[in-house]
């Protein structure tokens, strides 16, 4: 469907998600010619239930969300503005109200997960289809939940649905972490961490009551003490998206606004605060924040790099190189882990392709790592789109 097509429309909706990340409008921007009627609106709760609406009418209307979303992703992204901001949070009530439309089913969940790696709108309805289906999700347990996950037919597409499971959790235990957790961890250790950031993801979006989850009394809203609880790859996948839901006083802006955000944390939790805080800054250039993380010193260099939006160059394997090689230009002690870690996370969006590509770096080492790190392209991401 065309951008244009998205016009007023009385489609019910349940209830309107609350306030998605603050991204504006400016009267000129390229957003208002996406959805036009939504993006005059003044106050943010109005325009996220006007967009809630048209989204799901224009995937309504296509009669096939597997291939619709792909083209709200590029059409969203050029618009720019709130909406490019605010996709993803959308889809989670867009994906929920059309799974109850539609009685989308564990047995049906691959037919309509958008054929996409972006993490805006197509995550968003993926993780809105399975936070729905959270009450088949328990009574097929774990090993059955996996077991559907795991036979989507791309690795993004399985992160996304493991992913899902975590906000399906919380979902159905009130957001209660304390249940949620346990359940990711019986889904082995390959996918727990991936199950554990949807679940940290489902509480800190709760801690403000938003997308409709369940806000409770005495929710603790320090991710120092709620993460710093945490250890090894639990601690990260706590961290990674506080920021994106709960913005710092003070916007991500260059290296010394990670440093100042972070400062007096080490080791695990260290790291899980640079890759929020770099995460809060990312925008949509993965080149622009691999610039800012060269700013950094030592294991944080590293860290930062895990909010690179690496799906941004999925499509181009010209980009895709272009962006391993900055690992070059980095400090001797990062350029193993910018490698690897790089090399590991192209290959997810391009389900495993991108390993053959590793051998057109310029160094053995830098072949050798890159390598490495896309044969790893199947375990767990901890810290992802």
């Amino acid at each position: 469907m065309l951008a244009s097509s998205l016009l007023a429309a009385g489609v019910g909706i349940a209830s309107a998600v609350g306030a998605p990340p603050h991204v504006s409008d400016s009267p000129a921007s390229a957003a208002s010619s996406f959805g036009p009627v939504c993006a005059a609106k003044r106050a943010t709760s109005a325009k996220s239930s006007c967009y809630v609406k048209l989204l799901l009418r224009d995937i309504e209307r296509s009669g096939n969300p597997s291939r619709e979303l792909p083209q709200l992703d590029a059409e969203t992204q050029a618009a720019g503005g709130f909406i490019a901001g605010a996709c993803h949070a959308l889809m989670h009530q867009v994906g929920r109200e059309y799974a109850r439309r539609h009685h989308v089913t564990l047995g049906t969940l691959q037919k309509y997960l958008p054929k996409s790696n972006n993490p805006g709108c197509s995550a968003g309805f993926g993780h809105g289809l399975i936070m729905e289906l959270g009450p088949q999700i328990l009574r097929v347990g774990p090993k059955g939940a996996l077991r559907v996950c795991t036979t989507l037919p791309t690795r993004m597409r399985q992160y996304t649905c493991i992913h899902g499971l975590g906000h399906a959790y919380m979902r159905m235990y009130g957001e209660y972490l304390r249940y949620a957790l346990p359940l990711c961890r019986k889904l082995g250790a390959a996918a727990a961490p991936d199950c554990a950031q949807g679940a940290f993801h489902d509480y800190w979006i709760a801690t403000s009551g938003r997308d409709a989850t369940a806000k409770r009394d005495g929710l603790v809203t320090s991710p120092r003490v709620l993460c710093g609880a945490r250890e090894g790859v639990f601690a990260m996948a706590c961290w990674y998206r506080v920021y994106v839901e709960r913005p710092p006083r003070h916007p991500v802006e260059n290296a010394a606004d990670i440093d100042r955000l972070c400062t007096g944390l080490h080791d695990v939790q260290r790291a899980g605060c640079v890759a929020a805080a770099a995460l809060s800054a990312a925008g949509s250039d993965p080149f622009s924040l691999a610039r800012l993380c060269a700013g950094l010193h030592g294991n944080d260099i590293a860290n930062c790099l895990r909010a690179v939006p690496v799906e941004e160059v999925g499509p181009w394997r010209v980009r895709q190189l272009e962006l391993i090689r900055t690992c070059a230009t980095l400090a001797d002690g990062a350029r193993r882990p910018c490698y690897e870690w790089l090399g590991k996370a192209l290959a997810v969006v391009t389900n495993g392709g991108f390993r053959r590509s590793c051998g057109r770096l310029r160094s053995a080492a830098a072949r050798e790592q890159c390598t490495i790190g896309a044969r790893r392209f199947r375990a767990p991401l901890v810290t992802f789109a």
